[in-house]
């Protein structure tokens, strides 16, 4: 709740010092879009514009983005409080690897605690080794500036669930006598880690697009009869391209 009214103050006062120097696009939830000049609010709880003639007052929720042009004539972009994104990609690793490149796709729902910091929760699907796992995971997300096109460090963590509780083990030979592990092993997934760099592009006020780069840690732990266990670790480049939806 303090949170709320401090971003309300600094809102208010951030729009008074500037007034005189800001033109404005107003995105409308009713999809109605108006273009003009800032003007001081009556109030804290509604927003006030110079269009064409005429003076515009909107209570602020039945705003769904603001658009400013500043001094600098840049268009800087006003976020929305929430984002929803999907994002699919690739986990690239050594060539020689049995498979090099699993496949991931997963999507986030996240709340800005900030104007540039984002936190949120998200799932999907992940595909090892013909394997299908669930990951459940804490997404982070810093933007570096409020416009269009901005570069972000993200973090995502948490934990890798098997889709499969039985997994075929691939070391299984019913030819070989040697002491080798349990025909099938016991999936219990494991924890997931995955920072790195991306890039948000803005088609508009509602859609967007981002490409990310990053380092991707995950383990995976399996178990079976006599105490048998198995823990593979994989240590990753992540390659993902993702839409945005607001």
């Amino acid at each position: 709740m303090r949170t709320l009214l401090l971003i309300t103050i600094l809102s208010v006062f951030i729009q008074s010092v500037f007034a005189q120097n800001e033109k404005v696009r107003v995105f409308l939830k009713n999809g109605s879009v108006f273009s003009g000049k800032v003007l001081d609010p009556d109030s804290p709880d509604v927003f006030k514009m110079k269009w064409r003639k005429n003076i515009l007052v909107f209570p602020k929720t039945d705003i769904d983005t603001m658009l400013y042009r500043n001094t600098s004539n840049k268009l800087a972009l006003v976020e929305v409080p929430w984002f929803f994104k999907v994002d699919g990609g690739v986990l690239p690793g050594n060539a020689e690897n049995e498979e090099s490149a699993p496949q991931f796709f997963h999507g986030s729902f996240n709340y800005g605690l900030t104007g540039n910091f984002f936190a949120g929760g998200g799932t999907g699907v992940e595909y090892y080794m013909e394997q299908t796992f669930i990951p459940a995971f804490a997404n982070f997300e810093f933007k570096f500036r409020q416009t269009r096109f901005s570069p972000h460090l993200f973090l995502k963590a948490g934990y890798l669930f098997p889709g499969e509780v039985q997994q075929p083990s691939d070391l299984y030979d019913d030819n070989d006598s040697r002491n080798l592990p349990p025909k099938y092993l016991k999936a219990s997934g494991g924890i997931l880690l995955n920072p790195g760099f991306g890039i948000t592009s803005m088609f508009g006020p509602n859609l967007g697009f981002s490409m990310a780069a990053g380092y991707r840690y995950h383990a995976l732990n399996y178990s079976g009869k006599d105490k048998y266990e198995l823990e593979q670790r994989y240590n990753r480049i992540s390659l993902s391209l993702g839409l945005i939806f607001k």
